[in-house]
């Protein structure tokens, strides 16, 4: 965790490269322009946590051109430049999402990403693992990324990072504790979803090869709707 002296300090985004630098995380990003670009937005984004949309972390942010090895690794496979912090401040100054001008700098552990998860991230089956779970009026579920993810926030206007004191750089026993038993439940989010998921026929079907042999040399594979077969991909 910072030191609280360094409460709402800013600072250079060079000097955040040692830490947006480290292996075994993955950062993102989170403009602030549909919320205002406003301190008391920020602060409360650090105190509270950041709120997902669809309760879903992949929806919610951009990937970050942060200089991990696995992304330089990852950039000079596809033939790209490598990521640099120059680049990544040059990707905060052209924000793209409503013209933010404060971008949340989240950084999660990648081992406690869920890879077999939902790539939607729906409910949180992907990054559950790093979400508080806040409850509505009306009892829905809000996930909110957890504020000892989140580095700071980089101030266009200023060229600073506003640091966040509650940031966890070093990952305490408490924070490894709670990741591990809400990663172990994003796995069986997974497993109830590929359950559910699991094609079953008529046994007289499976029992019958004249039936499936009939079907395979009769049928017409342009009648189908490809469109409608896709439209519901991420259910299944």
């Amino acid at each position: 965790m910072l030191d609280k002296s360094d409460e709402y300090n800013y600072i250079l985004l060079e000097d955040l490269a040692p830490i947006l630098s480290e292996s075994g995380y993955m950062c993102l990003g989170h403009g602030t322009g549909r919320s205002g670009d406003s301190e008391e937005i920020v602060d409360a984004i650090f105190q509270e946590g950041l709120r997902t949309k669809d309760n879903s972390l992949y929806y919610t942010t951009v990937g970050l051109s942060t200089p991990t090895p696995e992304l330089k690794q990852q950039y000079a496979e596809f033939g790209l430049p490598e990521p640099t912090i120059a680049s990544l401040k040059k990707q905060f100054n052209n924000w793209q999402h409503l013209d933010s001008q404060k971008i949340i700098i989240i950084r999660i552990p990648t081992e406690y990403i869920n890879m077999m998860g939902d790539r939607g991230d729906l409910d949180g089956e992907m990054y559950g693992a790093f979400m508080l779970k806040k409850a509505t009026q009306d009892g829905k579920i809000i996930n909110y990324l957890n504020p000892k993810f989140i580095v700071g926030c980089f101030d266009v206007e200023k060229q600073l990072v506003k640091l966040n004191p509650g940031f966890e750089r070093q990952l305490s026993p408490s924070t490894i504790q709670e990741l591990t038993s809400q990663y172990k439940e994003t796995l069986e989010k997974t497993k109830e979803r590929l359950d559910r998921s699991t094609l079953t026929f008529p046994e007289n079907i499976v029992n019958d090869s004249s039936v499936i042999n009939e079907y395979s040399e009769n049928a017409d594979l342009t009648d189908l709707d490809w469109e409608d077969t896709t439209s519901n991909s991420k259910e299944r």
